[in-house]
């Protein structure tokens, strides 16, 4: 299966947000610098991923992003269909 750029920045950002132990908010621009996204399209794909409830936000000075749910129950499939569209063999 090939993902387009936007399905790779989600997994890359959702790993960065997985990767984050405490309860704490990651702001855009240190998912930015750590995977090499531009942060325009990051905004973009963070808050389709918001729309998805699979991660959420906190605006403000100290804000940032956090993943919604656990890591463990976030599926590759789920983010991949959402971002991509429905999955089909080719």
């Amino acid at each position: 299966m090939k993902l387009s750029l936007r399905g790779e920045y989600a997994l890359h950002a959702l790993v960065v947000l997985g990767q984050n132990d405490s309860d704490a908010v990651i702001p855009i621009q240190t998912i930015s610098d750590r995977q090499n996204i531009p942060k325009r399209f990051l905004e973009q794909i963070l808050g389709d991923l918001k729309s998805a409830g699979l991660v959420e936000s906190k605006r403000g000075v100290a804000g940032g992003y956090r993943l919604k749910l656990p890591a463990n129950e976030i599926t590759l499939a789920a983010v991949v269909r959402h971002i991509e569209g429905p999955l089909a063999p080719v």
